[in-house]
């Protein structure tokens, strides 16, 4: 027998999360980067007839009654009121007017006469902001050295396209074979022709360029070298005993080519002098010069945090549009005019309001910051306090999310150098004492012991460990390990010089 299902009414109560379009305009600029966030402002200026950009500090004189630097008492706000991320933010809206080798080898050769397009003069696209900020390439200084020679121009072609395939190390990773397969197809020409454009190519600057491997870039480089006592010596070294020298199996190499002692220092010192790197000086990345996002600086006795002027953006409402809705004269305009203008100025409020609720957020989270990492500012990373993103979000009542995103790709500016906000986080270890040690502290130790050390009996993890522990500090090998591989640090064997 079937019985029907008895149905029935009742009221529940419930929370459901619910992210305003505010607030997620909001979280996604604090998330931004500098570099990105100038990005998604440009965007929105050129989306939005009525948002326009300041270009200049306005007045006190200028500036309506309700208008401060920042809001009300010059007390930052934080994009969230609560703990929560997604709780509704406690804004007003009288927002005033002015506030504000590749896939294949195909696709990694050149064509023959290839040449990037430049810009024109009268090209609305190019900005010469663009050709100043622009650092020169390793290709463009290659290219400009081929142009500065007396080849001829098939010769030249055959130099382009040699430069055009060197990767981002400055070596060339096809061979002289592959490239004639290639080129023979457009003209007729030999791998002599090649082999001997190469060939000057690998003397232009830097020298080494268009090595074939690292072997052949240090052949080049030592063969420029003054120093004739141990050059014999150091060129075995290179040809027979490469792997044996990266290793720094010293014993082995010393052992196995029967020389004396001072022999063998006299040509490691020598190879070691050479700098076979020798693209680091051409960086193609656009983001090498980065903009602080905060400043810290020592106002008498207490650390002082701002948000760097130089990297805050300005905005505002357009008089015009404003005024039109201030003084009713929508009511001249017609039905779809007024729609417009009305959408328009709510989403330019809401922009504008987005970006000084990041500006505001960052304040905040970077004098929380200053706050809680005093030590570190008066006497450097060895002072480090642990400390976690909970920490400051319990602090500002925030979420930790928020936190994150408030210190992705933020940079803080000291009088001790420039760090990413980031880096002031890091996870607690125990000690002696009871208390806790920051990560980043034990680094900042185990890099100064190792500077430190006795390069003839370098120190193993366990020695570190042990010290670490004399200090107070209660670290397990491993973790030693980890962080000396984190700094980049050799392991004990390979750091042993003679």
């Amino acid at each position: 027998m079937v019985f029907p299902m008895k149905q029935s009414l009742s009221l529940t109560t419930s929370q459901q999360l619910t992210l305003t379009p505010q607030l997620k305009q909001s979280l996604k600029l604090l998330q931004l980067s500098a570099f990105d966030l100038e990005q998604e402002v440009q965007t929105e200026l050129e989306a939005n007839p009525l948002l326009e950009k300041v270009e200049k500090e306005l007045s006190k004189d200028e500036l309506p009654p309700e208008h401060t630097p920042l809001r009300d008492n010059n007390i930052p706000q934080p994009i969230g009121e609560s703990s929560e991320p997604e709780a509704e933010m406690e804004r007003t809206d009288n927002l005033a007017p002015e506030q504000d080798l590749a896939l294949n080898l195909q696709e990694n050769f050149h064509d023959f006469g290839s040449q990037r397009p430049t810009p024109s003069a009268a090209s609305s696209d190019f900005e010469i902001a663009q050709l100043v900020g622009q650092s020169e390439t390793l290709v463009d200084h290659l290219l400009w050295q081929l142009q500065m020679t007396t080849l001829s121009e098939r010769d030249q072609e055959i130099g382009r396209t040699l430069i055009h395939n060197l990767d981002e190390d400055g070596y060339l990773t096809v061979s002289v074979e592959e490239i004639h397969r290639h080129l023979n197809h457009l003209i007729d020409i030999e791998e002599d022709e090649i082999q001997a454009v190469l060939s000057l190519i690998k003397t232009f600057d830097p020298l080494g360029v268009g090595a074939a491997n690292l072997k052949e870039r240090l052949t080049i480089l030592l063969g420029q070298c003054t120093e004739q006592s141990a050059y014999a010596l150091a060129t075995n070294i290179i040809d027979d005993y490469l792997d044996l020298l990266g290793s720094r199996q010293f014993i082995k190499i010393k052992k196995a080519l029967n020389v004396s002692q001072d022999d063998m220092v006299a040509a490691i010192e020598l190879i070691t002098s050479l700098q076979p790197r020798i693209a680091l000086q051409f960086s193609q990345d656009k983001q090498d010069h980065v903009v602080p996002d905060l400043i810290v600086g020592k106002d008498k006795d207490q650390w002082v945090v701002q948000v760097n002027p130089d990297n805050q953006i300005r905005l505002r409402v357009n008089d015009l549009y404003a005024s039109l809705l201030k003084q009713g004269k929508e009511e001249s305009l017609n039905e779809s005019d007024s729609e417009y203008i009305q959408s328009h100025m709510a989403q330019a409020k809401m922009f504008i309001k987005g970006l000084m609720s990041r500006y505001d957020t960052l304040l905040l989270v970077g004098q929380a910051i200053v706050e809680r990492q005093q030590a570190f500012f008066e006497q450097g990373e060895q002072a480090m306090q642990a400390m976690v993103l909970a920490d400051i979000a319990e602090t500002l009542e925030l979420h930790e999310s928020t936190i994150s995103r408030a210190t992705a790709g933020k940079y803080l500016l000291c009088p001790r150098g420039l760090f990413e906000l980031k880096y002031f986080f890091s996870s607690a270890l125990s000690n002696t004492e009871g208390t806790t040690s920051s990560s980043t502290a034990i680094r900042s130790l185990i890099k100064t012991m190792v500077d430190n050390e006795d390069k003839n009996k370098p120190l193993s993890d366990s020695k570190i460990a042990k010290q670490l522990e004399q200090q107070g500090h209660i670290v397990a090998r491993r973790t030693v390990a980890k962080y000396r591989e984190s700094l980049q640090i050799a392991p004990s064997s390979q750091r042993k010089v003679l």
